[in-house]
């Protein structure tokens, strides 16, 4: 990438030859343009007139508009005074409401800039252009000033990106674990997908973050989402834009973590600080401010796995927050200053093999959930050393893996139990696996045992009416689901939905969020 112009500041003021008479511009100052900021300059100055009446009478229904043809599409009203007296001098803000043909600019340009003054005098109207010249940067050009402009990139609408996000979203949504927080969950699977679509880390030569960050008005090249896919490359701004903008087009909040020499990125988890912190191993590991919880990511370790970059994340934010050198700027609120804009013209991306993907994705996830329940696995592990194997430890164990969507893991220990005794709650245990997995049939089987040894046991009568429910056995559903009322009315009405048929009854479901909730039994 080529370097860009040492600095921003204006054009220098440009001072007008006065013709003596009326009211007249008497001097122009103009900024340079940053395209990708072409909606802020609709209520942020482009530059600056000073108007001077010269006459001894004062000048009325004063108009200023500015305009720049080809890109804009009307002349842009400015604020004025109504009223200018003898030999007063007013400066005056110009604005402009760009149209998005800026962001065709891929080149520094020079383009003419059109001012119309208007104004009456002793009942007289008078009507005045000037034309001067207004210098335009590319489309890829910023300045870290307000480190909050790095949002007006982040184009989470764009169709690549959108293509890209909702193609992981699908694949990794069935997936994955129903205990793990799900934008964690789709942090995870968008990671993984980048790593394998080949995004590497590259530090640009020329305007690397680490110097251009340290003098606020040099002007740095950072790249759109979409050119960030089609390069497979980019340094720590681009990526991070890159993979804010893939998480904000499925809904996760994002923001900026910037620190001296460096900016990367974190995600909302949507918990309370007190959930989050209860329900994390590494608490520390995460970020808490204003009553939000933020996971911060190095995502310049793309060719690592997730846990590595979020580690690093974290460590990065710790030790720099402890120096009150780490700042933290929420998407949603960068957005309401510099709002984000749609680059010209559409791109498809190649995504990486689907399969390879959801095996990454499972990888990492259990990795994580391996990681967060080792503890209590361990304590576990020693119980059912110390109780000769007793099943209700064992089937403790059973219920944690299955928690997680450790199936496989949960199967083995609650089959160790099935094969010595008819134990309820393992039963009931296999059977919501089934459950979860869909096959209602396998389910009611082991329910129905279960039933045989506890046939008045609130868990085993919901088990079975929704097992039936789901088989449309209605009157099953209605025989298990009147008992369990008078013998746990408070369960039963959490699963309000089994006393109705049919679309009422998915609809009631999905209200109450209860279709992929199953009660484990853990004694």
């Amino acid at each position: 990438m080529d370097a860009l112009p040492a600095r921003p500041e204006p054009l220098g003021e440009t001072t007008i030859k006065r013709t003596g008479k009326g009211l007249e511009i008497s001097s122009i100052e103009l900024n340079r343009i940053f395209p990708v900021l072409f909606k802020h300059y609709d209520d942020n100055p482009v530059g600056q007139v000073v108007i001077y009446n010269n006459e001894y009478s004062p000048v009325t229904n004063i108009s200023l508009s500015f305009f720049v043809e080809r890109y804009m599409d009307n002349p842009k009203e400015c604020a004025v005074p109504q009223r200018v007296n003898s030999k007063e001098e007013i400066e005056i803000d110009l604005f402009a409401l760009f149209s998005d043909s800026v962001l065709e600019i891929t080149e520094d340009t020079k383009v003419s800039a059109k001012l119309t003054l208007g104004y009456t005098l002793k009942g007289k109207t008078y009507v005045i252009e000037y034309t001067e010249s207004l210098e335009l940067y590319d489309r890829n050009a910023t300045t870290w000033d307000d480190n909050r402009k790095a949002a007006a990139f982040v184009t989470a609408k764009d169709p690549a990106v959108l293509e890209f996000s909702k193609r992981v979203a699908g694949w990794t949504k069935d997936t994955g674990s129903r205990a793990v927080n799900s934008n964690l969950s789709m942090a995870i699977g968008l990671h993984e997908a980048l790593r394998l679509y080949g995004i590497s880390y590259v530090v640009d030569p020329k305007t690397p973050f680490s110097e251009f960050s340290k003098d606020k008005f040099l002007v740095d090249f950072l790249q759109f989402p979409r050119q960030t896919l089609n390069y497979t490359a980019g340094d720590c701004d681009d990526l991070s834009i890159l993979y804010c903008a893939l998480l904000e087009s499925v809904g996760i909040e994002t923001a900026f973590i910037t620190i001296p020499g460096h900016i990367f990125m974190a995600l909302s988890l949507d918990m309370e600080p007190d959930s989050a912190r209860k329900s994390f191993l590494r608490p520390d590991d995460l970020i808490y401010i204003d009553g939000k919880t933020w996971l911060p990511v190095e995502i310049t370790m793309i060719k690592e796995n997730f846990l590595q970059a979020w580690e690093a994340g974290a460590k990065m934010w710790r030790e720099n927050a402890a120096r009150n050198q780490a700042e933290l700027f929420p998407m949603h609120d960068s957005w309401s200053v510099y709002k984000p804009v749609g680059l010209p013209g559409t791109a498809s991306v190649s995504m990486p093999d689907r399969l390879e993907v959801i095996n990454a994705f499972q990888s990492e996830l259990i990795r994580f959930i391996d990681r967060e329940i080792y503890p209590q696995v361990s304590r576990l592990q020693a119980q059912i050393r110390q109780n000769n194997n007793e099943p209700k430890f064992v089937n403790r164990l059973g219920v944690l893996y299955a928690r997680y969507g450790l199936y496989d893991k949960a199967v083995v220990q609650f089959e160790k139990i099935l094969k010595n005794t008819e134990y309820v709650p393992a039963l009931v245990n296999m059977g919501n696996i089934r459950f979860l997995n869909k096959d209602m049939g396998g389910a009611l089987q082991y329910y129905q045992r279960a039933s045989i040894k506890e046939p008045d046991n609130p868990k085993v009568l919901l088990s079975i009416a929704r097992a039936s429910h789901e088989l449309e056995n209605y009157g099953t559903v209605r025989e298990y689901y009147e008992k369990l009322k008078l013998l746990d009315p408070e369960l039963a009405e959490q699963f309000a939905y089994l006393g109705l048929r049919g679309e009422e009854a998915s609809r009631a479901a999905e209200i109450s969020e209860v279709t992929e909730v199953v009660v484990w039994d853990e004694e």
